[in-house]
C-alpha cells in the first residue's frame, strides 16, 4: 500500500512539474461563449471563434446552459460573449441592460419569426386551417395521446417569455377549452416531437422559431394571427414580433478586449444566412466549424463588413489554407480517431418508431391510462382524508403517534405552498413506474437467483443500466413514445428497476441452504420451496430493493420533466430555467417532502415485515 501511495505521489508531482505554467495573460486569451443548445448560436459561435483565432489570437470555448442561466452567467462574467441574446425571451433583459449589468454590442439578426406552426401536409389537407383561432374547429385532429377528449398544443421552452405568451394566447382565444398546452422540458424534446410526428405524417401544432435546422429541413406553415400590437401581444392577443437577437458581452470582457468588441459590434447576420449554413451542415454532415469556414468562403462580403482590409486578407489566407493544413499533435491529442456512424442508429430507431407505430401507440395509451388511473384515484381522495390516511399509516408502521403527526404536517405544507395538484400528478407517475418496475423486476430477480447462466447474462446488462448516464434513457423513450407521461414512465422504469432485481436475487440466494434442504427433504417441489420457503425468508432484502426502486423513481422526477412530464419536476425545471431561486427551493422542498414520507412509510412497513419474518424463523 505504501509503495502504491509513493508511486501515486511521484506521478502527481511529475505531472504538475511537466505541465506548462499558465500566466494571467494566457488566461485572458480564451473567450468563453454561451451555448444555449441550438444550432444557430453554435454556428455563430464557430464563426466568431474562427475569426477570434485567426485574426485576434484567441482560443475559445463554450459553456452550455439555458437562456436565463447563460444570461445570468454573462452578468456575473462567468461567460464572456453571448452571440444570441433573444431579448423577448428574457424577462429581465431590458432591466439588466438599463442597470448596466452587461454590455450590448449590436443586433445579430432581427428578421426571424415565431409562433404556432403546423406541417405543410396538414395545411394542404385542411385549407381552411389558416389562423390560430381556426384551431378551435380541429381539436380531434391534434388529439392529445394522454387526454383523447382534447387536442394538444406544444409550447415553448420553460423559462422563455414566449412560452407564457403562447399560454396566454390559448386562453385569450378560448382554445384552452379544446386543447391541453404541453410545455416540453428542452429544445431537443420539442424537436423530437416535431420530427417524430413528421416521420409518421401525423398532425401536430407547436410553437417554433427561426432560424433553425428544423425550419430549413421541414416545410412548416406559420398560422396567421391578428396584426402585431405592442400593447397586447404579451397578453397573447395578436402575432408575435420578430425577436431582436443581440450580441452581448460581460462588462469585464468589454473593458479588457476593445478590439474584439469592435469586431462584434459590426457583426450582423440574418435568418436566411444562418439557415443556409445550417442546411449545409444537415446535407453534408458537417460540424459547426466546417460550416463556419464554408459560409465565410461562400460570402466574402461578410469579412468586408466586419473586418479591416488587412484582417480580411489574413482571414482569406486562413480560409484558403483550409482546416487540413493543421498539424496533428500526437503527444496531447489522440491521433487515431474514427467516429461511428450514429446517423445509421438514428435512422434505424426512427424507422422502427414509424413501422411499429400502432403497437407503440397502444403501449403509450396503456401507460398514460395507468398514470391517469392513479391520478383519478388520488384526486378523488379529499385532501383532509389523504392527510388522515398518511397520519394513520405513519402511526401504524412507525408505532409512534409523533411520526404520524409529523408526516401529515409536512405533507400538508405541500398544499399550503400551492403545489398539491402537482404533487398528486408526480405521485401518480411514480406509483405507475414503481408498479411496472416491480411487475418486471421481481420475476427477473427470481429467475437469476436460481440460474447461474441467466445471472451471467443479466448481470452485465444491470451494470450497464446502473452506470449509464440517466439522460440517455430519455432519448429512446422520447423517440418511441413521444412527449409526456408515457415516456417519463418508461425512462423511470428502466432507471429504477435495477435495485429490485439485484436485491431479490441476493435475498433468495442468501437463504440458509439448510432450510432449503430441509424443505426438499420433506418432499417440497422446486416451486413450493421457492414460494413457501425462499421468498418468505428473503422478504426483508426484497423489500429493501422495493424501497430503493421507489427512491430512484423519485430521483427521476426532475429529469423526466425535460421530456414533458408534468408535476413538481416541471416546477423545479421552470425555476432553474428562470433562475428563480425561491421558487426552485420551494418546489424542490416539496419533492424532498414527498420522498421522505414515502421512504419512511415503506421503511417502517418493511421493518415490521422483517421483525415478523424473524419471529416466524425463531418459532
Amino acid at each position: 500500500m505504501k509503495k502504491l501511495l509513493s508511486l501515486f505521489a511521484a506521478l502527481s508531482i511529475t505531472v504538475m512539474t511537466c505541465a506548462p505554467p499558465v500566466s494571467a495573460a494566457d488566461e485572458k486569451k480564451e473567450i468563453v461563449f454561451a451555448d444555449v443548445g441550438w444550432d444557430s448560436i453554435e454556428l455563430n459561435n464557430a464563426i466568431a471563434g474562427l475569426i477570434a483565432e485567426e485574426i485576434f489570437g484567441y482560443t475559445w470555448s463554450e459553456v452550455p446552459g439555458s437562456t436565463p442561466i447563460t444570461h445570468e452567467a454573462l452578468i456575473n462574467s462567468e461567460i464572456d460573449v453571448n452571440m444570441e441574446e433573444w431579448t423577448n425571451n428574457i424577462t429581465t433583459y431590458q432591466e439588466d441592460l438599463n442597470a448596466g449589468k452587461f454590455t450590448e454590442l449590436g443586433i445579430n439578426f432581427d428578421d426571424n419569426y415565431q409562433g404556432l406552426y403546423i406541417p405543410a401536409y396538414v395545411a394542404e389537407k385542411y385549407p381552411d386551417l389558416k389562423n390560430v383561432k381556426d384551431l378551435a374547429k380541429y381539436p380531434e385532429l391534434f388529439a392529445d395521446p394522454e387526454d383523447p377528449d382534447k387536442g394538444v398544443i406544444y409550447g415553448g421552452i420553460p423559462g422563455w417569455e414566449a412560452t407564457e405568451i403562447m399560454q396566454k394566447k390559448i386562453n385569450a382565444y378560448g382554445l384552452d377549452e379544446y386543447y391541453n398546452y404541453v410545455v416540453p422540458g428542452s429544445t431537443p424534446a420539442l424537436d423530437s416531437v416535431i420530427t417524430s410526428a413528421w416521420d409518421k405524417k401525423e398532425p401536430f401544432v407547436a410553437y417554433y422559431w427561426e432560424p433553425t435546422w428544423l425550419m430549413g429541413k421541414y416545410d412548416l406553415v406559420l398560422l396567421e394571427d391578428s396584426p402585431y400590437d405592442a400593447a397586447t401581444y404579451k397578453d397573447g392577443i395578436g402575432a408575435c414580433p420578430a425577436v431582436t437577437v443581440t450580441i452581448a458581452v460581460s462588462n469585464d470582457f468589454a473593458q479588457s478586449n476593445p478590439e474584439f468588441c469592435d469586431f462584434l459590434s459590426k457583426y450582423h447576420t440574418g435568418s436566411q444566412l444562418i439557415s443556409e449554413g445550417l442546411a449545409y451542415m444537415q446535407d453534408n454532415k458537417a460540424d459547426h466549424s466546417e460550416a463556419a469556414r464554408w459560409l465565410l468562403t461562400q460570402h466574402p462580403e461578410l469579412a468586408e463588413e466586419w473586418l479591416t482590409p488587412d484582417q480580411e486578407k489574413t482571414l482569406a489566407a486562413s480560409l484558403g489554407a483550409g482546416k487540413g493544413s493543421e498539424k496533428t499533435d500526437w503527444f496531447s491529442g489522440f491521433p487515431l480517431v474514427h467516429k461511428p456512424n450514429t446517423d445509421a442508429i438514428d435512422g434505424a430507431v426512427r424507422s422502427f418508431a414509424v413501422s411499429a407505430a400502432p403497437v407503440l401507440e397502444k403501449i403509450q395509451s396503456l401507460l398514460g391510462g395507468m398514470v391517469n388511473g392513479f391520478k383519478w384515484l388520488l384526486e378523488h381522495i379529499p385532501w383532509f382524508l389523504f392527510l388522515i390516511l398518511v397520519f394513520l399509516a405513519g402511526w401504524r408502521v412507525r408505532r409512534k403517534l409523533q411520526s404520524g403527526i409529523l408526516y401529515a404536517v409536512i405533507l400538508c405544507l405541500v398544499g399550503v405552498v400551492g403545489f398539491w395538484d402537482e404533487m398528486i400528478l408526480t405521485l401518480s407517475i411514480v406509483l405507475a413506474s414503481v408498479v411496472l418496475a416491480l411487475l418486471f423486476g421481481l420475476p427477473v430477480g427470481i429467475l437469476i437467483s436460481n440460474s447461474p447462466r441467466a445471472n451471467r447474462i443479466v448481470r452485465p446488462i444491470l451494470d450497464t443500466m446502473q452506470t449509464m448516464p440517466v439522460f440517455v434513457y430519455l432519448i429512446p423513450a422520447l423517440l418511441l413514445f413521444g412527449l409526456g407521461n408515457a415516456s417519463a414512465v418508461i425512462a423511470t422504469v428502466i432507471y429504477a428497476i435495477v435495485p429490485v432485481i439485484r436485491l431479490t436475487s441476493l435475498g433468495i440466494r442468501q437463504v440458509d441452504t439448510e432450510v432449503v434442504e430441509a424443505a426438499r427433504s420433506f418432499g417440497s417441489t422446486r416451486w413450493q420451496t421457492l414460494f413457501k420457503v425462499q421468498i418468505p425468508q428473503a422478504i426483508p432484502t426484497i423489500m429493501t430493493g422495493v424501497n430503493q426502486t421507489l427512491m430512484m423513481a423519485m430521483a427521476m422526477v426532475v429529469t423526466c420533466s425535460m421530456i414533458g412530464a408534468r408535476g413538481l419536476g416541471m416546477e423545479v425545471l421552470n425555476a432553474v430555467n428562470r433562475t428563480e431561486i425561491g421558487r426552485g427551493l420551494v418546489a424542490g422542498g416539496c419533492v424532498v417532502i414527498l420522498a421522505v414520507v414515502l421512504d419512511r412509510l415503506t421503511q417502517g412497513w418493511f421493518g415490521r415485515e422483517k421483525k415478523d419474518t424473524e419471529t416466524r424463523s425463531e418459532e
